[in-house]
């Protein structure tokens, strides 16, 4: 120091030594090249009063008062304390950054470059959900549009659910519906010749020869329709009224699974042609309805037929009978006239007046007999509506409604009671109608929501309260009509009874006697 201060021409007294070493040795951790100190002293120019100037390389960096140096074992302590906690720090620095490159952490300029990124995907994806929401808009509009064809074929679904099919076609005559059904046969077989069925990949080679790749290429034509038309024939042979929509669902399978197996050479089943077969699908089955529709047409055709022909038969032998009738009264009448003329004894006169009186009755209860076949036979809407339940053949309250012409109507209800069910029909009501159609026709109206058979119109059994039937009939016929409530089934109960053991029989027997 003595050298230093000599070389820069600068003297001390032995307190600004003292002090400046003290200073030295605290501040041995700052860089600077002197430190002086000056109580009171002009230094170049400069006064120091009282302040404490240190001096790095002939600059004047800080001052401060000097009563500060006095206090520097406390500093020198304090910078001790901060040299360990900064050691520290350096330690835990190096550990965090030695397990910072462990983990793979990125620097601060790279997370704030994926930070950037990280922006202009959510950019993107808010400009997606803008376009994702304009989407939702038109789809919410569409989808109120198609609110009104979206009942419509619930309506229709929920029929096919329970095998109430909608036709497709709405043709009138199962003739139609064949020629149809033809027509889109020959039109599947005009696009299997024009190789519009099914196409593929031309191009395909194989050995690298065009020639083989379009040959196997055309063999998976084939291969592919063959299965396809195999699936959707069986369908079409085997369709029903309960599996329509199942063979559908087969024929929409097959065409996907035949298009996924000749995907590898872009063999395809054109969708025209899927078209074509599920056409002939509903085609036979409407075929088929319409068939039998045409052939429950001709059996009512035909029953009516014979009614007719019964009617005529009865009215007939009515008017035969009649006139046989006519004969005797008339051959009667002339023989008591004459025994009448000659008799002179006023008894034997009353007593053949008397019997020719008789006689009269009996014709003119002719003549209303005949005056009511000739209304009948010139009347086609007069007849009977009956009402008749059979309980031991389709149990409590079903009846059956309808209506016959006969002159006898319970020649129809005993047909009807035939082998065709286990026991006869009991009659609740036999009503005359002029228009007996129409009050038929009125009673299958009222209780058509208790209809058994609810697709075969002919069949004219309905679950009702006979209550009910006479109410309707007494509004729209007459209020005096007889209806029974009770069905006597005797045949049925009877064999209820045979049926129980002997004792139960003795039972119900003596409960009937107490009653």
């Amino acid at each position: 120091m003595t050298e230093l201060d000599a070389k820069q021409g600068w003297s001390f007294d032995e307190t600004s030594k003292c002090m400046t070493a003290s200073l030295l040795v605290l501040d041995k951790d700052i860089v600077l090249d002197r430190i002086h100190i000056c109580v009171g002293l002009r230094y170049k120019d400069i006064q120091f009063d009282s302040h404490l100037a240190t001096l790095n390389s002939g600059i004047w960096k800080e001052s401060m008062p000097i009563s500060d140096y006095w206090k520097g074992p406390a500093h020198r302590q304090r910078a001790d304390d901060l040299a360990r906690q900064l050691a520290a720090l350096q330690v835990r620095y190096a550990e965090l950054e030695a397990l910072s490159k462990a983990l793979g952490a990125m620097e601060v300029v790279e997370v704030r470059g994926l930070i950037e990124q990280e922006k202009a995907k959510l950019s993107a994806v808010r400009q997606e959900a803008h376009s994702a929401e304009r989407d939702v808009a038109a789809l919410a509009q569409r989808s109120s549009e198609l609110k009104g064809e979206i009942l419509v074929w619930e309506e229709v679904l929920l029929l096919e659910s329970f095998a109430l099919y909608q036709p497709k076609f709405k043709l009138t005559t199962s003739h139609e519906y064949k020629s149809r059904l033809d027509s889109v046969r020959e039109r599947q077989k005009a696009m299997i010749k024009s190789a519009e069925a099914a196409t593929g990949n031309m191009g395909w080679t194989v050995n690298n020869s065009e020639a083989q790749g379009r040959k196997l290429v055309n063999d998976m034509i084939k291969l592919v329709i063959r299965s396809f038309n195999n699936e959707a024939d069986s369908c079409v042979d085997n369709v029903k009224f309960d599996n329509v929509e199942l063979g559908e669902k087969r024929i929409l399978k097959s065409f996907e699974a035949c298009n996924r197996l000749g995907k590898v050479m872009s063999v395809e089943i054109s969708r025209r042609y899927l078209n074509l077969k599920l056409d002939e699908l509903h085609l036979a089955h409407e075929f088929q309805i319409k068939k039998q529709e045409e052939k429950e047409e001709a059996k009512r055709a035909r029953e009516e037929l014979r009614e007719q022909q019964k009617l005529e038969q009865e009215i007939r032998a009515a008017r035969e009978k009649i006139a046989k009738e006519r004969k005797h009264f008339t051959a009667a009448m002339r023989d008591l006239q004459a025994r009448l003329d000659k008799t002179e004894s006023e008894e034997e006169r009353a007593t053949l007046l008397a019997k020719l009186a008789e006689v009269e009755a009996g014709r003119a209860e002719l003549e209303s007999e005949e005056k009511l076949i000739d209304y009948r036979e010139q009347n086609a809407k007069a007849g009977y509506v009956y009402v008749i339940s059979n309980v031991g053949a389709f149990g409590e309250g079903v009846f059956k409604i309808g209506m016959t012409r006969r002159l006898e109507p319970m020649d129809r209800v005993d047909e009807l009671g035939d082998a065709s069910v286990p026991f006869w029909f009991d009659v609740h009501a036999m009503v005359f109608s002029n228009n007996a159609p129409a009050l038929e026709a009125k009673l299958h109206e009222r209780f058509a929501a208790g209809r058994l058979n609810k697709v075969n119109g002919r069949k004219e059994f309905f679950r009702a309260d006979i209550a009910e039937i006479e109410s309707v009939i007494r509004e729209n016929y007459d209020a005096a009509v007889e209806v029974s409530h009770e069905a006597p089934a005797e045949q049925y109960r009877e064999s209820l009874r045979m049926a129980l053991p002997k004792p139960e029989i003795q039972q119900a027997e003596r409960a009937v006697a107490q009653s």
